[in-house]
């Protein structure tokens, strides 16, 4: 820890730690999990791996989802007396999907100082790498919903916004989460599957609803997955996101009188953009 920034009393840190690779720890995490008074952590056991893995030997409290409120009211007189702790979970960024909100929100609520330690979180992790260059939202929903009614009426409020829709699923349930994309949005919509990130075993795969259905029909998956889903987009968006050659080579084709069908096919092979953007562009300039 030499030359590291000494940690603050009265102060919780938010310490996001790996989803797959130990390699994506930061020094600025190791810091300060090695400084501070305890570590409350999500699993001691599956923490306890890490923390050896870096050789940090502190006190670990368990902090779960069930034992929240226990354990804020047991560690807030702590803080407030001027210890420090982190707060960690089993990976990525506390409070995404795991335990972490209520105890923050508890220091904030109390003036103990939050300190966030950025890192590893699988949302933004998949979205970088999803490659929808036109769509500068997204929406989390954490884990998506295991009825299928519910699954159905998401997607039904979701199949017209012109956001990426992200969320959690099992291997056991992706394939009846597709059927009910497929049944509302299409075969057609854009997804990406990112699976097992940063791991031995990573798998990124963009392609549509209907062929990851049939995928997954098949070969049921293993792994830890995050699912994208491309939102709509119109043709405005569309034509806005080919390039400026791939514009000018549409208008030229159609000055010479080609088919919008045959302008799609040119532009796309000879551009490398997508035909439905090239056929949106053209239509939508007729």
């Amino acid at each position: 820890m030499k030359d590291c920034q000494p940690v603050e009393p009265r102060t919780l840190y938010v310490v996001a730690t790996p989803i797959g690779n130990l390699g994506d720890m930061s020094q600025r995490a190791l810091d300060v999990l090695g400084q501070v008074d305890f570590i409350l952590c999500e699993d001691t056991r599956h923490s306890g791996i890490l923390l050896e893995h870096f050789g940090i030997r502190k006190r670990v409290v368990s902090y779960f989802a069930h034992n929240e409120a226990l354990r804020t009211d047991q560690f807030m007189p702590k803080l407030l007396d001027g210890e420090s702790a982190a707060l960690i979970t089993d990976a990525g960024t506390p409070g995404i999907s795991d335990p972490g909100s209520r105890l923050v929100d508890a220091c904030l609520e109390a003036g103990v100082r939050v300190c966030p330690v950025p890192g590893a979180c699988a949302v933004p992790t998949a979205v970088s790498a999803c490659g929808f260059y036109q769509f500068t939202g997204f929406e989390f929903v954490a884990f998506f919903p295991r009825k299928s009614s519910e699954r159905r009426e998401m997607f039904e409020n979701f199949a017209h916004r012109s956001t990426l829709l992200v969320g959690y699923e099992s291997p056991q349930r992706i394939a009846s989460l597709l059927e009910d994309l497929v049944a509302v949005a299409g075969p057609e919509r854009r997804v990406c599957m990112c699976r097992e990130l940063t791991k031995k075993f990573e798998s990124i795969e963009r392609t549509t609803a209907g062929e990851l259905l049939e995928k997954y029909r098949a070969d049921q998956p293993k792994g830890e997955m995050c699912l994208i889903i491309e939102g709509e987009v119109c043709a405005e968006q569309e034509a806005e996101g080919l390039s400026e050659d791939a514009k000018r080579l549409i208008a030229l084709l159609k000055d010479y009188g080609m088919s919008a069908r045959d302008i799609r096919d040119v532009v796309s092979a000879y551009c490398g953009v997508r035909a439905k953007d090239v056929y949106q562009a053209v239509i939508g300039a007729s």
